[in-house]
């Protein structure tokens, strides 16, 4: 996405932008602005649950998921009750956790991944609440199905486990989980997704979730009322519909992400083998990562640097059109042939 001249790749927005049929949609509620907005977004409930084949009733939806992860924490952890999550995850887990005073616990990372075996030492009697990003946001790394299922078997049954699948669009590999048939058996499993990322509604701010009927009302008590607009919803509910774009969005995705991989890994960068938007690149130093952070903003291109993150070492490269792709890869074998 260009931004006065510079190409954002530091946001993990699609690159394509929105469905024409989002825009249209809600450009035709645009005379209705002067009116408040349903106090939930019944039709948009109604085409998210006919999607996944659960129930209304099912349904969770608010103003982005981070409004979602801050209304499950304000209801499923008790004053005393503590988060759980990984160190090199969505940050945002961690921040909320803090602002709603509540005690948060970080895991560490397996080669990347969010395994969730690794969060067995850190779960007590205090945990209520455990936030697994699936695919990790920064490092684009997913568990499979299997892990997921072998967790859920285990974990204490009063534990809301939460898989955040904001980025599961992207994915290709075949061992992502179906985190909705689990949910079948395991119920306290939530589903958080987005209209932010594949979607490419962002600015209009939708998130929902997929959860147990009673733990959807408590969910919905903690809701800011008339928190989705009325353009909001429209835009939703015909993104839904428009499955040629997100198809089209996430081959093209797929495409351009082995190209920027490859090219990166042949410059020599630890470039991390990702199933969402973006790459996540681990340098030796902070010194190298500025380097190369500087010399792709001084060619127009804004990459997402993770040092505020606690990752002083790391940038994330939004996966851009095949034009910006290329020309990162230019401008780092400029830089690279000019280091020799």
């Amino acid at each position: 996405m260009k931004t006065n001249n510079v190409i954002k790749l530091s946001a993990n927005e699609n690159c394509y932008g929105c469905s024409k049929q989002a825009i249209n949609a809600g450009m035709q509620h645009f005379s209705e602005i002067f009116a408040y907005p349903e106090v939930d977004p019944n039709d948009l409930k109604h085409q998210l649950a006919a999607k996944y084949h659960v129930n209304k009733t099912n349904v969770v939806t608010a103003a982005g998921s981070v409004r979602i992860i801050e209304g499950l924490i304000q209801t499923f952890v008790g004053h005393g009750g503590e988060v759980l999550t990984f160190d090199n995850t969505f940050s945002v887990y961690g921040q909320l956790a803090k602002n709603l005073n509540r005690q948060c616990r970080f895991a560490p990372l397996t080669d990347y991944i969010c395994l969730p075996e690794n969060l067995y030492p850190y779960i007590n009697d205090n945990t209520q609440l455990i936030f697994i990003a699936n695919p990790n946001n920064p490092t684009g790394t997913i568990i499979t199905h299997n892990e997921l299922e072998t967790f859920l078997a285990s974990v204490p049954k009063n534990i809301t486990v939460v898989i955040d699948e904001a980025y599961a669009e992207y994915v290709t590999d075949a061992s992502f989980p179906d985190s909705l048939a689990l949910q079948k058996t395991y119920p306290n499993l939530v589903i958080v997704r987005s209209f932010s990322k594949i979607y490419g509604l962002a600015a209009l701010r939708v998130g929902y979730a997929i959860l147990e009927e009673k733990m959807a009302r408590k969910l919905d008590s903690n809701k800011i009322p008339f928190s989705i607009n009325t353009i909001a919803s429209a835009a939703a509910i015909a993104a839904l519909a428009d499955t040629c774009f997100i198809y089209r969005s996430a081959a093209q995705n797929a495409e351009q992400r082995e190209l920027l991989f490859t090219g990166l890994k042949e410059l020599g960068h630890s470039v991390i083998p990702s199933q969402a938007n973006f790459l996540y690149i681990d340098f030796e130093s902070s010194h190298e990562k500025n380097e190369v952070r500087d010399q792709l903003f001084h060619n127009g291109i804004l990459v997402c640097d993770l040092e505020k993150s606690g990752q002083e070492k790391a940038l994330r490269i939004t996966i851009g059109k095949a034009e910006a792709n290329k020309k990162i890869i230019s401008i780092l074998e400029r830089q690279h042939s000019l280091a020799y």
